[in-house]
């Protein structure tokens, strides 16, 4: 473990061209919030005040129409980054963030980062690159849900949680139903249907709330990967 905030920067992508005097001086600026399970960090349209990091737990990210439906863009954990967009632009939250687990996370005021990034151009670079792959992100994301059915998304998505040796990897998708038709842009009672079509398949055993998979090979050719 670091000894202090400034060393627990360094070791993320982000910070890591930026001297250690530097971090010092704004882990001393970083203020501690501990979010239990469900609750909300901001809500879309706050005003953006800080950059956060992920010490421990995972965050859902989502945005929510006029009639209340979510759509979570992505989960976040342990040393990712959120709020580099508004940092950049300094605009109101895009999104709503929320805690799935209990959360620590760092709240680093957004004028003192950028200073920090400011004295650093490689620094820069790495925020540039992290907005980069959320563009691929969101762009192969939208692509799926034009040309992917649910069935296939949802292959897709159990199986970039799998993990574990052969014959015994498994997905911890770590949502109820709820949770993964937000994810996936549809409904609690499709996404039953949608895992009874693969369980039928014998592709995947549902355990409580993982999801052995039994042919990983099959999921790979049906989800196109």
């Amino acid at each position: 473990m670091p000894e202090t905030v400034g060393g627990e920067l360094a070791s993320i992508d982000l910070f890591a061209a930026v001297d250690r005097d530097s971090l010092e001086d704004l882990g001393r600026s970083a203020t501690v919030r501990r979010l239990a399970p469900g609750q909300i960090l901001f809500v879309q349209g706050d005003p953006s005040e800080h950059l956060v990091v992920v010490r421990s737990g995972r965050l859902q990210v989502l945005v929510s129409s006029d009639r209340g439906d979510d759509l979570v863009l992505t989960v976040l954990g342990t040393a990712d980054v959120l709020g580099e967009l508004s940092m950049i632009d300094g605009l109101p939250r895009s999104a709503t963030v929320s805690a799935l687990d209990p959360s620590v996370v760092l709240m680093l005021p957004e004028s003192a980062v950028r200073s920090v990034l400011l004295r650093s151009p490689e620094a820069l670079l790495a925020v540039a690159h992290q907005l980069a792959e959320q563009v691929r992100r969101l762009t192969g994301s939208a692509a799926d849900l034009v040309f992917l059915d649910l069935s296939r998304r949802l292959a897709k998505l159990i199986l970039a949680h799998t993990e574990g040796p052969d014959g015994h990897r498994v997905a911890d998708l770590g949502v109820n139903q709820t949770g993964l038709a937000a994810q996936l842009g549809t409904t609690r009672q499709s996404v039953n249907r949608a895992l009874a079509r693969l369980v039928r398949r014998q592709w995947i055993v549902l355990d409580g709330g993982r999801v052995a998979v039994r042919d990983e090979g099959a999921l790979r050719a049906f989800a196109g990967l």
